[in-house]
């Protein structure tokens, strides 16, 4: 059964892109696209129209991700961008309040338009947690325009686990936004989001498996058997769900928890590379 969960693609798609002048492909390429009310804040690896697609977990920001985007495309040669969803890092606008109860099918919808924006056609796109299910409501969405997805530590419906985890946050949240200040330009408004948005009572029935069958492509899922905020069952039910991709891999790495690209960067970008090896024998884009 097909769920339409991006609807809320549809609204005006004007665009302004700028993108600050560099003196070689070398240097990340910073830029702006302006979506209707949105200023979304993007940083590029490579020339070209990129071929992957990053996209942040829940607290996250184009800056968390290190050095793992350069490191990925001088590895698979290919042109990598990452992006600041609304209020993540300096993009906007800046939330007031908890997210809504569908804001991964709305971010969903955002997402369609930016790849729209910058031409960017069937990109492998790779999301860290709450960043994951938003590529995998994408691939659902758009069988037809993703060419594989990379789901690390990805949601796919809501555990106790999680909500006790974020809850616990909640309650002694100071560290954790101090940390997250040099991140966001508004840290605070970012967490109260994030952390309202999946602790709200209307999210805690938020389940998109059956909407995973829709997924035809390729799909790399990984968690770490530790993950803080999901149960192997998340884990294994996901992978069940994913069953109607065309190659489905899993890798449950004893260990890790739910940060991954920042505890075992090394490891994540091998089993990139190998899984992109695997799909687009010569690159994304062919």
């Amino acid at each position: 059964m097909k769920v339409d969960e991006g609807g809320s693609a549809e609204r005006d798609s004007r665009v302004l892109i700028v993108h600050d002048a560099r003196p070689t492909t070398a240097i990340p390429i910073d830029g702006i696209v302006v979506l209707d009310k949105m200023e979304l804040r993007t940083r590029t690896w490579g020339s070209g129209v990129p071929e992957i697609v990053l996209l942040h977990d829940g607290l996250g920001s184009i800056s968390q991700w290190r050095k793992l985007p350069d490191e990925i495309a001088a590895q698979t040669g290919t042109t990598v961008l990452a992006y600041d969803r609304p209020g993540h890092g300096a993009s906007t606008p800046v939330p007031a309040g908890a997210w809504p109860t569908d804001w991964m099918s709305e971010q969903a919808g955002v997402l369609a338009l930016l790849l729209e924006a910058l031409s960017i056609k069937r990109p492998v796109l790779m999301g860290h947690s709450d960043g994951g299910s938003i590529a995998l409501i994408h691939a659902a969405n758009k069988p037809d325009q993703v060419l594989s997805v990379v789901a690390l530590a990805a949601h796919t419906f809501v555990e106790t686990r999680c909500t006790d985890a974020i809850a616990a946050l909640h309650q002694d949240s100071h560290a954790l936004i101090a940390a997250l200040d040099r991140h966001h330009d508004d840290a605070p408004a970012v967490f109260e989001a994030w952390s309202g948005g999946w602790l709200q009572p209307g999210f805690q029935d938020w389940d998109i498996r059956l909407l995973l069958a829709e997924v035809q492509c390729p799909v790399l899922l990984v968690q770490g058997s530790e993950d803080e905020y999901a149960t192997e069952a998340m884990y294994h039910q996901t992978l069940d769900a994913l069953a109607s991709s065309t190659l489905l891999e899993g890798q449950l790495l004893p260990g890790l928890r739910h940060g991954l690209p920042r505890e075992n960067p090394d490891l994540v970008l091998k089993l990139v590379a190998d899984f992109l090896a695997k799909v687009t024998p010569t690159s994304p884009s062919s």
